[in-house]
């Protein structure tokens, strides 16, 4: 029988502060909602039968979910970036803007 290998093994120590995380957390939390709230206007592009709507807004949506993926806590810049740009994002996605 093997060894069982240890699952953490090949994981690197953090090098992001304790605010870094918590901001990285709430920039993920926007990304999620810019995503929610695409699915609601595709929702709505498909209702609608707007097939170059339902195809424009299933695009940027994939992009968030993309840049969910690529976003790190190590990046604080980005990360301050995508929380300001998903508040605005929002804002414009929900009619408030």
């Amino acid at each position: 029988m093997t060894k069982p290998e240890w699952v953490l093994q090949n994981i690197e120590l953090g090098t992001w502060s304790s605010q870094d995380g918590a901001a990285y957390e709430v920039a993920l939390e926007g990304i999620n909602h810019v995503v929610g709230a695409y699915s609601r206007l595709i929702a709505e592009a498909e209702t609608a039968a707007d097939a170059k709507r339902v195809e424009s807004l299933t695009a940027e949506q994939r992009r968030w979910s993309a840049r969910r993926v690529t976003l790190t806590p190590a990046d604080r810049a980005e990360v301050d970036a995508v929380a300001v740009e998903c508040s605005r994002l929002l804002a414009e996605l929900r009619g408030r803007a």
